[in-house]
């Protein structure tokens, strides 16, 4: 599966449930639009599937409620995350791939030689296609911005990093440009 089709499954995992989140955080659709500088109606269209889901937008969205979780500690948003977006894709990743790696193996396998198989002629042996696709498809990492959100909102999940990354957000303890009002 390709980098862009992991990417594309995540931002659609997560706008199937950005109302459900925002919820969660506590905010109503103007106060989420605020936080991140657009329109109501954005945030609306985006919750009800009006609006196909950028993955600027993703990732605006995911550092918002990153930073709601890490401000006010609010565990259960980053539970909510994990449970709803992170696991079901991680699970459907490793199904994608466990299916994947099925079909190259399978195609790579000879099937049982049959009795028609002994009266045609032998073709010179060569690398098989799926061989070929397999490594032309190598998959590249995710971008570094969903490798980290992903590791922050699985780290605020377990609570590991909340006090750090509030102290980096943070370090005065005041929200505000570098902490100052």
């Amino acid at each position: 599966m390709a980098t862009s089709e992991i990417e594309q499954l995540w931002i659609s995992q997560f706008q199937e449930n950005l109302g459900a989140l925002r919820k969660v955080a506590g905010w109503t659709t103007q106060q989420l639009a605020n936080e991140l500088g657009v329109a109501r109606q954005t945030i609306s269209n985006l919750e009800t599937g009006r609006s196909p889901m950028t993955k600027l937008q993703y990732l605006a969205l995911r550092t918002v409620f990153s930073a709601e979780i890490a401000e006010c500690g609010n565990r259960e948003l980053a539970k909510i995350i994990k449970a709803l977006v992170d696991d079901p894709i991680e699970l459907r990743i490793k199904e994608l791939e466990t299916a994947d790696n099925t079909k190259a193996n399978s195609a790579t396998e000879p099937d049982a030689p049959s009795e028609a198989d002994d009266a045609r002629p032998v073709a010179p042996a060569s690398k098989p296609a799926a061989g070929r696709r397999a490594r032309k498809n190598k998959e590249r990492p995710l971008s570094t911005a969903m490798q980290a959100l992903a590791v922050i909102t699985a780290a605020l999940a377990s609570g590991t990093a909340a006090g750090v990354l509030t102290y980096l957000l943070f370090p005065n303890g005041k929200p505000g440009k570098n902490g100052r009002r």
